[in-house]
């Protein structure tokens, strides 16, 4: 089958329903994260404790703990992740296959990670390369980033049912949940945005908050307990984000795959 039925996604239905599942039962998060939280917030401090010259003059040392936190970051969000999809599309049922879907979960992650880095370092080599750096190659470069972010936010978008498929333990490929999200790329973006957005915000804002001060003018450095504190806060912040994300795809999955026949 290769034309779908048009199913319109509701942005405000959708974005609604993501925060009344995830902040109206966040024991179910809890219950579900707790292990993969904590694994996440012992890797989040690790650069604390680090000395400063941790690496001296080898970059590849310097940007171990980034690496780590990478991914850890990876196993542990999309293992929650897994389980948490699980939930939305299934009630309360454990006993689903969990380890290939998580298989798949982290090849598209790792595969995602992978593009990202081949478009930013096309971007940097691209502004390496050009000697003239006045005003107008500089409105250029924020319309080039503009511009790219805004086709990768919809190339992901219309690839997102690629993750709750896999948690259903039913693969569409690449070109099912292409075809599958047509006409409604932007509708997701939104979803994703109105779901995640205050939360992302609201957490820099915080922290931003809490730090301001330490560091600038030759003032006392940060105290290791807001270290910690900012690792919690970032770590517990990472995991609601994904939660709403599962919620809003979850949705977006239950009401767009009958209409592909599925």
């Amino acid at each position: 089958m290769t034309d779908f039925p048009t199913v319109k996604v509701p942005v405000p239905d959708v974005t609604v329903g993501a925060y009344r599942a995830v902040f109206g039962r966040l024991g179910n998060v809890l219950e579900l994260g707790w292990l993969p939280l904590l694994i996440l917030l012992g890797v989040s401090i690790v650069p604390a404790v680090l000395p400063a010259d941790f690496g001296g003059d080898n970059a590849a040392l310097r940007a171990l703990p980034d690496l780590l936190d990478l991914v850890t970051g990876a196993l542990c969000l999309n293992a929650f992740g897994v389980r948490w999809y699980q939930v939305q599309l299934f009630g309360g049922d454990n006993q689903r296959p969990w380890l290939k879907p998580w298989s798949r979960f982290l090849l598209y992650t790792f595969a995602l990670y992978a593009a990202l880095g081949v478009v930013l370092a096309a971007i940097w080599l691209a502004g390496s390369v050009v000697g003239d750096r006045g005003v107008g190659f500089e409105i250029g470069v924020v319309a080039l980033d503009l511009a790219v972010v805004a086709v990768l936010l919809l190339a992901m978008a219309r690839l997102s049912l690629l993750y709750p498929a896999a948690a259903a333990n039913q693969p569409v490929g690449i070109g099912g949940a292409w075809r599958t999200t047509r006409g409604n790329g932007w509708r997701i973006v939104l979803c994703w945005l109105f779901a995640t957005a205050p939360l992302l915000l609201g957490v820099q804002i915080a922290m931003g908050a809490v730090f301001a001060g330490f560091g600038i003018g030759g003032t006392t450095a940060a105290p290791m307990g807001l270290f910690i504190l900012r690792g919690l806060i970032g770590t517990v912040a990472d995991f609601l984000i994904a939660a709403l994300g599962a919620v809003v795809l979850s949705d977006v999955y239950r009401r767009l795959m009958p209409a592909a026949g599925r």
